[in-house]
């Protein structure tokens, strides 16, 4: 195809970019700068990623976030250089796969709402409530259970397990201990990735939520009564307590939280931290426990 098809699409996707080459040049399909095959299109994170001794003008095209150079002879830069890449990758060259809409040995309770174009794997359970909203899909081995609502485009991987009871008890003048039952739910908004093996908890009262984009790894634990605000996002793996509110555009990053615990809009956990305090808005915090972080000068 050629790279004005390309640029077409940007268009389309609002992805902001300069141009600079001929984009009248034929490209075909894509690969990484490490392998790289000729006539494909790559992508240039940062400049120190170009190998030594690599020649730049045998690229047909090359993706660069901002301030990366080189003598490609036909250069999209961009401050979004890993969006555009991939969504240029996905729009062309995606494969749609073909699955039935509901896989072997799954079981839906009565009570059980779908969308429209909802697919759900094979060795799944949904029982309970349960409310799935378009386009959404549901990969094998999925656990849902009790009062859950997914919203539209969602995408939950296998081995997920959402809805049940938190770890919450209570216990008389002898220490002995009685589980606390649970009778809020979970509210998943649009847009949603839940990863594999993720266990997500119904609320104790108010449900547990998840907001529009929020994109969760695999491997985490959230607990009952958690929020996350939209378009948050958490890597593997993460322990999330009970009663954490993640703000907008937060980003958790391997770590455990303790309850009731705030993390505020556009913070950034770093990997493997334990936050015991509440961390501010626009703020970096890293180590155990975990504290501010700033670039020194040096």
């Amino acid at each position: 195809m050629k790279i004005t098809e390309i640029l077409r699409f940007l268009d389309e996707e609002q992805i902001p970019y300069v141009f600079r080459g001929k984009a009248e040049s034929e490209v075909a399909r894509f690969s990484s700068l490490t392998r790289y095959k000729p006539g494909t299109f790559t992508w240039v994170k940062k400049q120190e990623n170009i190998p030594d001794g690599f020649d730049c003008a045998a690229v047909a095209l090359a993706f660069v976030s901002e301030g990366v150079t080189g003598a490609f002879p036909n250069v999209i830069e961009t401050s979004q250089s890993k969006r555009a890449f991939f969504s240029v990758m996905e729009h062309f060259y995606g494969e749609t796969e073909s699955r039935p809409a509901i896989g072997q040995f799954t079981y839906l309770s009565p009570q059980v709402k779908l969308g429209k174009d909802v697919r759900i794997g094979h060795n799944c359970t949904l029982d309970g409530d349960i409310t799935i909203g378009d386009d959404t899909v549901i990969w094998n081995g999925v656990t849902i259970v009790n009062r859950v609502t997914i919203g539209q485009r969602c995408e939950i991987k296998s081995g997920a397990v959402i809805g049940h009871d938190g770890y919450a008890y209570t216990e008389d003048a002898s220490h002995k201990k009685t589980m606390v039952k649970h009778f809020g739910g979970v509210t998943i908004g649009n847009d949603v990735l839940i990863g594999e093996n993720l266990c997500i908890s119904r609320g104790t009262i108010d449900d547990t939520t998840l907001e529009n984009g929020v994109k969760l790894d695999a491997l985490g634990h959230v607990a009952h009564n958690c929020y996350f605000e939209r378009d948050s996002a958490m890597a593997v793996p993460c322990s999330v307590s009970g009663s954490v509110h993640v703000g907008e555009n937060a980003y958790i990053a391997g770590d455990i939280i303790r309850n009731q615990c705030t993390v505020g809009d556009n913070a950034f956990v770093g990997l493997g931290a334990v936050v015991v305090k509440d961390v501010p808005a626009d703020t970096t915090v890293i180590g155990n426990p975990a504290k501010p972080y700033s670039k020194k000068e040096v």
